[in-house]
C-alpha cells in the first residue's frame, strides 16, 4: 500500500466514515491498543472485524473527537509503520484512556502503529503503541 492510499484511509477516519475506512480491512483483522497511559504492566484489548473496530470508535467518538495526522510512513510490502500525532477533544465530559477529560479540553499525542498486511495489501492485524504526549499548539493542530 502506498502512501497516498494510506493517507485516504486515514482521510475516512477523521471523518468518521467508518464503512470506507473497513474496506482496507481484512475480514478477520484485529485491532491492539493498549487500555490506560500508564506505568504499570497491561493487557492490549483486542477487537475482532471490521464490525469490532466499528464499536470500538463508534463510543469513543461519541463522546471524545479524534484527528489524524501522520507524520512517517514507512512500508516494506508487507508491514506499515507510521507514527501519528493524534489530537482528542473531549465532546463532553468522559473518562479517557488518559484518565478524565472535562468537555473542551484536548489531549494530543503521538502513537506508532503497525500495520500487518495479508496478502491482497489489506490490513490484517494493527497494533498500536503510545510515544509521547504533546501540549496542543495551533500550528499542530488537526482539529477541524
Amino acid at each position: 500500500m502506498k502512501r497516498e492510499e494510506f493517507q485516504e484511509y486515514i482521510d475516512c477516519f477523521n471523518r468518521r466514515d467508518y464503512d470506507a475506512a473497513v474496506r482496507y480491512f481484512a475480514e478477520d483483522v484485529e485491532l491492539q491498543y493498549f487500555t490506560r497511559f500508564a506505568n504499570e504492566p497491561q493487557e492490549y484489548r483486542t477487537r475482532y472485524g471490521p464490525a469490532g473496530f466499528r464499536e470500538h470508535y463508534a463510543a469513543l467518538h461519541g463522546k471524545i473527537d479524534e484527528q489524524l495526522e501522520v507524520k512517517t510512513y514507512l512500508s516494506d510490502g508487507r508491514n506499515i509503520f507510521v507514527s501519528i500525532y493524534t489530537e482528542f477533544r473531549a465532546l463532553m465530559d468522559a473518562d479517557f484512556t488518559a484518565g478524565p477529560m472535562k468537555k473542551g479540553e484536548i489531549f494530543a499525542c503521538t502513537n506508532f502503529i503497525v500495520y500487518d498486511l495479508d496478502g491482497q495489501g489489506k490490513f490484517k492485524r494493527i497494533r498500536v503503541a503510545h510515544w509521547a504526549v504533546h501540549e496542543p499548539k495551533p500550528t499542530e493542530s488537526v482539529l477541524r
